[in-house]
């Protein structure tokens, strides 16, 4: 029965992916050239993805094709909400005749949908992430509350792979660090995988006699951050070694574990963004060590030791009952790390003299 709710599970998520793809792929391509800029800049603005945003535009206005964009230039399907005070509308959603925000032009949706974004406490966490990890920008939008769809994130990072929509977040994460401006080459009907980026036009220069030919300077490839968090094995125990600012929501989708489990594998105490690098384990940890103990090198505490011993921490601290579990430990200390083998006692036994 499990196994058939599983599967039943996997193919409504397939057909709700592979069947939205199919209603964007004509008009897409249009879509993007006409909002790209504004997206871009908003990013630049606000902090809010270019990827997600264009991404999250074709999602829920159906490339400008649904009614709500159409009459009321509603390209993200935002809710009037308490604060609104301007021009609404009333559209069956979730609920019957809900108040939606009416907008002047499309581009005033783009940029509310910035505000309303950054406005909202809820929507914080977000803004600690890398601007290109869209991956953990769409995790984390669901788990905020933005969609009720449980396929909402899968959807938006497939709309985003599939126009490479990646490309205009680091397009405008190139343009606010350099204060340069990038050249966008249009988008055509069908998009493929290679870069949309072209490098800066570079200006000219006056040639002298002993002067090299210059190159144009390289634009940033994407930072891909979680998904390719380097694998490590540690006392017989799976983990990523993950950095500052992932999103802990998208590390155990990306590995297939629940949000619970990696805060129980882990002994973390809840937390949305990683406020430093870690190591954080994707199965249970051993129970006890690889070695009988760790000497402290730095400042560690019983915490940090059971994350690069990959032993339990209630092991540790039972096994050090006079150390709390995050004090800061003197360089060499000892730390046992499983418990210590009583040497066995050999039975004396009587030499038999030998008959001669």
């Amino acid at each position: 029965m499990k196994l058939k709710l599983i599967y039943s599970f996997l193919i409504t998520t397939c057909i709700a992916i592979s069947g939205f793809s199919q209603t964007i792929g004509a008009d897409a391509a249009a879509y993007i050239n006409q909002f790209k800029n504004i997206a871009m800049q908003e990013q630049i603005r606000t902090g809010v993805p270019a990827a997600i945003k264009l991404g999250q535009a074709i999602l829920e206005s159906q490339t400008g094709k649904s009614k709500l964009a159409t009459v009321s230039n509603n390209h993200f399907g935002i809710k009037c909400k308490t604060e609104w005070k301007g021009p609404k509308t009333y559209h069956n959603d979730d609920a019957q005749g809900e108040c939606f925000r009416v907008y002047d032009n499309a581009e005033a949706s783009f940029i509310d949908h910035s505000n309303f974004l950054k406005t909202r406490t809820h929507y914080a966490f977000l803004f600690k992430l890398e601007v290109t990890d869209f991956t953990s920008w769409a995790f984390g939008l669901k788990q905020a509350g933005y969609a009720t769809n449980p396929n909402y994130p899968a959807i938006l990072i497939k709309i985003i792979n599939d126009y490479n929509l990646a490309q205009f977040s680091v397009i405008a994460n190139e343009q606010k660090k350099k204060g340069v401006d990038l050249v966008v080459a249009p988008v055509k009907d069908v998009i493929k995988t290679d870069s949309l980026i072209q490098t800066e036009i570079p200006k000219p220069t006056t040639p002298t006699l002993q002067s090299e030919p210059t190159t144009p300077t390289p634009v940033t490839p994407p930072i891909v951050s979680l998904l390719e968090n380097t694998k490590v094995t540690i006392n017989r125990t799976k983990g990523v070694l993950a950095t500052k600012g992932n999103s802990l929501l998208a590390i155990a989708n990306n590995n297939k574990i629940s949000l619970s489990k990696l805060f129980d594998y882990n002994d973390l105490e809840e937390m949305n963004i990683l406020d430093q690098d870690r190591i954080l384990f994707i199965e249970k940890k051993q129970k006890y060590g690889a070695s009988e103990s760790h000497t402290t090198t730095g400042a560690e505490t019983l915490y940090s030791i059971a994350q690069k011993e990959g032993v339990q921490l209630s092991t540790i601290l039972s096994l050090n009952p006079s150390i709390a579990k995050d004090s800061v430990l003197q360089i060499g200390q000892k730390i046992k790390l499983r418990v210590e083998a009583t040497p066995k006692t050999k039975s004396k036994t009587s030499k038999k003299g030998k008959k001669k």
